[in-house]
């Protein structure tokens, strides 16, 4: 019988707030994301995890705000409480995951060999052989937007181990109305567990205008030409800066 999570609050929980408040594993975003995001603009942080990349583009964006979703409640216990201690106050969490249809699902946290949850590893596929479950609510983006009655996308992120072209197929209005900058893991394996490919997405995201570029440490861009796994910045038509170089 499939194991369902509650939370438990132990040391592995406080180790993970802890990582979330006081580590910033994403600060060479900054430079780049900056350009597309302006102080008084709106992001949307799919699968946010322990809030890092949150807090980062709630620094950036500090007269707009912060749209956080989250599925996972051990994760978002670790973001609320992290995001309380930061005094983050431009970001709206919600609790759902998001993909190509409105429904409910379950997801699955793989729990570690020493009894800590690995929330960065929760997926709606396969949780591993020890894991806990959790029924969740699933939205698309579009629907989240409208809900939300935004009126502007600058930025979205979305790091949901290998749902993104799931998202992406959710997103078209807001991809089309919006055209906002679009930062993707792109993992061939994930991808191909939750059913797409690298290649599928890479060819539904140039099929609505957009172009991928690799973020250097220096902040520039760089132009990429083929499907390519990693983490991809993903620009509408022209709106690349002219650092962008070809390789």
């Amino acid at each position: 019988m499939e194991e369902f999570y509650r939370f438990c609050l132990s040391s592995g929980f406080v180790t993970h707030v802890w990582k979330s408040v006081t580590r910033q594993d994403h600060k060479n975003l900054r430079a780049a994301v900056s350009k597309y995001l302006p102080a008084d603009g709106v992001a949307i942080d799919v699968g946010a995890h322990g809030g890092q990349v949150t807090r980062l583009l709630a620094g950036i964006a500090r007269d707009g705000f912060v749209v956080a979703v989250e599925p996972s409640g051990y994760a978002r216990a670790v973001l609320r409480l992290a995001l309380w201690l930061r005094a983050c106050r431009n970001v709206v969490v919600v609790a759902a995951a998001l993909g190509a249809t409105a429904g409910a699902a379950v997801i699955r946290t793989p729990i570690k060999r020493r009894g800590d949850m690995g929330y960065g590893l929760a997926n709606m596929v396969d949780g591993g052989a020890h894991s806990v479950a959790e029924p969740v609510a699933m939205l698309t983006l579009d629907s989240l937007v409208a809900a939300l009655a935004l009126t502007r996308v600058d930025f979205i992120k979305a790091d949901i181990e290998g749902f993104e072209a799931e998202l992406i197929k959710g997103a078209a209005e807001t991809l089309q109305n919006h055209r906002p900058a679009v930062y993707l893991e792109m993992d061939e394996g994930f991808l191909r567990r939750a059913g797409g490919s690298l290649a599928g997405l890479w060819r539904d995201l140039m099929s609505i205008g957009y172009a991928g570029y690799e973020i250097r440490p220096d902040g520039t861009l760089l132009a990429i030409n083929a499907p390519r796994a990693g983490d991809v910045l993903w620009l509408p038509g022209q709106q690349a800066s002219s650092d962008v170089s070809l390789p």
